[in-house]
């Protein structure tokens, strides 16, 4: 079974530095879970497949951890 997880972010003017500062990311190797970004205007999409549920906690946790710290080290 393949689960699916899709989510939006506005990031207004920062989009573009947000979205280039994750792009090394992703060329990191996972065997459970692949995860798709894509910069449309300033709206950020994240696309992450995984395997398992626990999997899929794993990469979202890393995510959403990512483009947190994006945005406040951006803020500064």
């Amino acid at each position: 079974m393949i689960i699916l997880a899709e989510f939006e972010f506005d990031l207004g003017s920062k989009g573009r530095i947000i979205y280039e500062s994750l792009l090394p990311e992703l060329g990191e190797e996972y065997q459970r879970t692949r995860s798709a970004l894509r910069l449309d205007n300033d709206m950020l999409f994240l696309n992450v497949e995984a395997d398992d549920i626990i999997s899929m906690r794993a990469a979202l946790n890393g995510w959403l951890r990512l483009i947190k710290i994006s945005c406040e080290m951006s803020s500064l």
